[in-house]
């Protein structure tokens, strides 16, 4: 009994910080997570908010540890996480309520439109662009902050990759110099869901304190290697992360 316990023990902290690097570099890293949690013997919508709070020091720590060497804008940071967090409040509650298979079809295939478009436009997130922004660009990425919060809160996987996706064609931001101001507003959504689940009595800290661990050590080692590769190569891990997790979702 005792050595099945260490060995998912193992398994599970191995996951966690594979899954801790690939979302600080590119995002989807709850679609490693979450299974591996619920193949520990967690029921789904236990296993959904262990991860979710386990997400908060993965990207906490990865936004800190990219402000450090790419600036971003805290206040639009600020700005956008109120809106997702928002979100986030109401699909946290959603999740408790709501079969997320539906949801998760209607992800997936908006993650492959997300996808063919990044593949379209070869130059997309290899360098900033100089776009002028106007007052309807911060009020639609308001409303997809709140959009993307809603799902985050519901069930997150691949979120990440999704406000990327956000700041690279609408602000016309690299994907490292997005990298920071994803995760800092991920991390504020991860706390308000964080909450409703912790109310609702849907976290398992044990697990969850382990996989919090792994999450931060990946987190370091993703931001490391992101700044170390490039945008080339974000955007190369980028395009399969969002290819993969659009097969997740729809077919398994």
């Amino acid at each position: 009994m005792i050595g099945m316990e260490l060995i998912t023990i193992i398994i599970l902290f191995t996951g966690g910080l594979f899954s801790g690097i690939i979302n600080t570099i590119a995002g989807g890293g709850s679609l490693i997570s979450v299974p591996l949690l619920i193949a520990s013997g967690l029921p789904t919508h236990l296993a959904i908010g262990t991860n979710r709070f386990a997400m908060v020091f993965n990207t906490g720590v990865g936004a800190i540890d990219y402000h450090r060497k790419v600036k971003y804008r805290v206040e639009l940071a600020l700005l956008l996480a109120a809106f997702a967090s928002l979100g986030s409040y109401l699909g946290a509650n959603f999740v408790l309520q709501i079969d997320e298979e539906i949801l998760e079809y209607i992800i997936g295939i908006l993650m492959l439109i997300m996808g063919g478009i990044i593949v379209s436009k070869k130059k997309l997130g290899l360098e900033e662009r100089k776009i002028s922004l106007l007052k309807r660009n911060y009020i639609l990425v308001g409303i997809l902050s709140f959009l993307l919060g809603v799902y985050g809160g519901f069930f997150g996987a691949g979120i990440s990759t999704m406000f990327t996706f956000v700041f690279v064609s609408f602000f016309g931001m690299s994907f490292i110099g997005s990298a920071g101001i994803t995760r800092f507003i991920v991390a504020i959504l991860s706390i308000m869901a964080t909450l409703v689940f912790w109310i609702n009595l849907k976290i398992d800290f044990l697990f969850g304190i382990g996989l919090a661990i792994s999450f931060v050590v990946g987190a370091k080692i993703g931001v490391k290697l992101a700044l170390k590769a490039g945008n080339i190569w974000v955007r190369r891990t980028f395009i399969l992360l969002v290819v993969i997790s659009s097969l997740k979702l729809l077919f398994f």
